[in-house]
């Protein structure tokens, strides 16, 4: 192996606690398809803010893909709240997601599961659990379900962690597709999507989902769980006065994120321009794709940051988020955040889906282009709403979305497995034996 080659498995461990200290919590295996940490994306925030609150009552240990950009120094911030961190090296490439779609094509997989499959994650989860210290193990997004399900542990509480109803993402980018191959292939990818999540969440103990809509979605009695966010330990945002500018947030290359952006900075904001010619349009999150750069290039009042470690300074100086979304599942962490700082917002009914907004009052809705855009105007106007959305949308967040209170929930789930599994013989089980 090459010097500036990144080794594949790697393994961090909590120096400043005890043996003692360490055995006084049940332990807790927790199988992630992202590091958690830096919380810059909505995944790692929903994950970091439940393992800080897990961190309370188990012994964590971590078990994470991560990617080449990934460092040790964010594994170990990560033991603040874990005892340990074990890491795979996931390896993504043009080559190996052909592979993945040709295995997908001839089998009844979906893509997005065999892509993710990794012998060196199965045997590190496998070796881990032969210590016998886990009473449960907690499989973050519908991904690491294979890994849970295949731990040669009778008797542990298994417990999948569902972010999203994830078919319910492809069906709804299907729609909005325009090409025909396209539009066949996440067709496909939809109905074994719907029936693998469907068939791997029924082998679960418990699943949790973050909404009443999520939970209808996967057709089974979930325990429902809105992601939190820390609205306690954030200060509310100081607005400048004045401002024209409107911001979208998100990892754009995430295909609903992407869909979006484009919906808004072609459809939307040419109305608002012709009635506000001054506004403007910042996009931030990491890895936008070529079709944004495009779009900006043929409007120099939109612009494009990309990656930002620092969202305040770029938030401070806008009049509101934009949440232009056409498709996705689950909930939408940036609306959590922005509602934590104080940042009047405009979004869709599907972006808003699963969180308490009211239209008017905490936030605005709107799905038609036009209606969008009149909404947006709202916010740019220095008489507008947007003082008054920030005040009850931040109010909404401390109240409604902050995970001190919103994980509780999680408590007495865990609470009920535990003391179920205590009563009920563990039944026998091949070791290594993955989900069919």
């Amino acid at each position: 192996m090459r010097n500036s080659e990144k080794p594949t498995v790697q393994s961090f461990f909590a120096e400043n606690k005890t043996p003692a200290e360490a055995n006084s919590k049940p332990g807790l295996l927790v199988l992630t398809q992202v590091l958690p940490f830096p919380p810059d994306a909505g995944p790692k925030v929903k994950t970091l803010n439940l393992l800080k609150h897990l961190s309370q009552s188990f012994s964590i240990t971590l078990v994470s893909f991560v990617r080449p950009d990934n460092t040790p120094q964010q594994c170990q911030e990560l033991l603040r709240y874990c005892q340990e961190v074990h890491t795979v090296l996931l390896r993504r490439s043009r080559p190996r997601d052909v592979r993945s779609l040709l295995t997908s094509l001839v089998t009844t997989e979906p893509f997005l599961m065999v892509r993710d499959r990794s012998k060196a994650f199965s045997d590190l989860v496998e070796k881990l659990a032969q210590s016998d210290r886990f009473v449960a193990v907690h499989a973050d997004q519908l991904n690491m379900a294979q890994f849970a399900l295949a731990l040669p542990v009778p008797g542990v509480v298994r417990v999948l962690d569902e972010h999203n109803a994830v078919w319910t993402i492809t069906d709804r980018l299907r729609h909005g597709e325009k090409t025909p191959f396209k539009r066949a292939v996440l067709e496909l990818e939809t109905v074994k999507l719907r029936r693998y999540e469907r068939r791997i969440c029924r082998q679960f103990d418990a699943v949790m989902a973050v909404s009443p809509q999520d939970e209808a979605a996967l057709e089974l009695k979930c325990t429902v769980v809105p992601i939190g966010v820390d609205a306690v330990g954030t200060a509310p945002l100081e607005l400048k006065p004045g401002s024209l500018n409107l911001v979208s947030l998100g990892t754009m290359f995430y295909p609903p994120n992407m869909e979006g952006a484009l919906w808004f900075g072609q459809e939307v904001f040419p109305y608002i321009l012709r009635r506000q010619p001054g506004a403007t349009y910042t996009i931030i999150g990491p890895k936008p794709p070529a079709a944004l750069y495009a779009m900006a290039e043929k409007n120099p009042a939109i612009r494009i940051t990309g990656y930002v470690a620092d969202l305040r300074q770029e938030l401070e100086n806008s009049a509101g988020l934009v949440v232009p979304l056409l498709s996705g599942g689950g909930m939408r962490v940036k609306i959590l955040e922005g509602l934590s700082y104080g940042l009047p917002m405009v979004s869709t009914t599907i972006g808003a889906e699963g969180i308490k907004l009211e239209n008017g009052r905490t936030a605005l809705l709107a799905d038609t282009p036009q209606d969008f855009a009149e909404a947006a105007l709202q916010l740019l106007d220095p008489a507008g709403p947007g003082p008054r959305l920030a005040r009850a949308g931040r109010q909404l967040a401390l109240e409604q979305y902050d995970f001190r209170q919103v994980y509780k929930t999680v408590d007495a789930m865990y609470a009920q497995l535990l003391a179920k599994a205590k009563e009920t013989p563990a039944p026998a089980q091949q070791p290594g034996t993955l989900p069919v």
